[in-house]
């Protein structure tokens, strides 16, 4: 019986989110994977962090999901004081042990043409594709305000002033 409890509560401790949200297959970490609310019809925009815990290099090939016409890996980058926003071509490559943040004015997602409303408090269903065939779904929080602690203050709202080049 002592052996039984003992390989629960560790099966337990692996499984278990750091957060309410966070996700954890292979060597995979999503951590707080979110958006903001969003009409039907309308682009929306999700952030996350992706952190590689395991020993080898992955690949994010892209992300579908049935709540938008299309999604895409975009990046934000300022030049001579103006900020665009680019699709990133190709997978999105990530070493052991480093991590990369889609957070307001750096990566992001962008959800083309919502199927429906996202509304705060909903959830927007993702599925991450990796290379070797990795599927990881997991779901955005519909939050509202600024973003979390440790966001830059000037990246309360991603799309203002924003110049989409494709």
């Amino acid at each position: 019986m002592n052996r039984f409890a003992l390989a629960f509560a560790a099966a337990l401790t692996f499984t278990a989110p750091a957060y309410a949200g966070d996700y954890r297959v292979g060597g995979i970490e999503i951590r707080h994977p979110w958006t903001r609310p969003a009409r039907a019809g309308a682009n929306g925009v999700g952030y996350l962090t992706l952190v590689n815990v395991g020993g080898k290099p992955v690949k994010l090939l892209m992300v579908q999901s049935p709540a938008a016409r299309a999604v895409t890996v975009h990046q934000t980058s300022q030049e001579g004081g103006i900020s665009s926003m680019r699709p990133v071509t190709g997978p999105l490559k990530i070493a052991p042990g480093a991590s990369v943040a889609f957070a307001p004015g750096g990566y992001h997602l962008m959800l083309t043409g919502l199927t429906r409303a996202q509304a705060v408090g909903g959830k927007v269903p993702l599925t991450l594709v990796f290379d070797g065939g990795r599927r990881i779904r997991i779901e955005l929080a519909v939050e509202s305000g600024a973003p979390k602690a440790g966001a830059a203050p000037a990246a309360a709202d991603p799309m203002a002033d924003m110049h989409h080049d494709h």
